[in-house]
């Protein structure tokens, strides 16, 4: 569907390797390579970013951090609001994302951590929907299952490597080409804006 690679926000630091082999490459652009496999837990494949971006982890921190900025960046995501600051490295917070009709918009309670590595400059953000935080909404599907997580190296002073990987199970009924949009189209756009966003950040 249209945009709930937010739930995104972010599996292990790093794959075994059979797990590797059962990725497949589905769209490759401006450094940007999109992966997929079939989940065990959703009609939705499984899918994996791996990019590599301008600027530090830190950076990368501070907007993954900024959760009323998602609408900025983060494909067709309506509504984005921290709910609670645990501490300065863990949120929870609600989003609204658009579904084209027929299909009714999704929203979601997530909750999300940032771990350090300050020995090697990695960084570890893991997002997990909480279906049941807060009473469902007239006219909006809460999403039932969410994980996504970010595998995030230093590769040098001014580039960084990004791996993220999202399952997720939109809930409801929904039509197949808007699964099919969402596979082909969300991931690209969304990683596009946020390779511009750090280009920004280092110009």
């Amino acid at each position: 569907m249209k945009a709930l690679c937010v739930c995104l926000l972010y599996l292990p630091t790093f794959l075994p390797a059979s797990n590797m082999k059962d990725w497949t490459l589905r769209r490759e652009k401006d450094g940007i390579d999109i992966y997929s496999r079939p989940s065990d837990c959703s009609k939705i494949n499984d899918i994996r970013v791996d990019m590599d971006l301008t600027g530090t982890v830190e950076q990368l921190a501070a907007i993954i951090r900024d959760v009323s900025g998602y609408t900025d960046w983060v494909y067709a995501t309506r509504t984005a609001r921290m709910i609670r600051k645990v501490n300065e490295n863990e949120v929870i917070y609600y989003a609204e994302v658009g579904t084209p009709w027929p299909a009714a918009n999704r929203d979601y309670y997530a909750d999300v951590k940032i771990t350090f590595n300050q020995a090697d400059h990695s960084m570890n953000v893991v997002s997990v929907g909480m279906k049941d935080y807060q009473p469902e909404k007239k006219d909006l599907v809460r999403v039932p299952m969410s994980r996504g997580s970010w595998t995030v190296t230093t590769q040098s002073s001014r580039k960084i490597h990004l791996q993220y990987i999202l399952q997720i199970d939109p809930g409801g009924s929904i039509p197949a080409w808007i699964l099919n949009s969402f596979v082909a189209k969300a991931p690209l756009e969304t990683f596009s804006n946020l390779k511009r966003k750090m280009e920004d950040l280092n110009r």
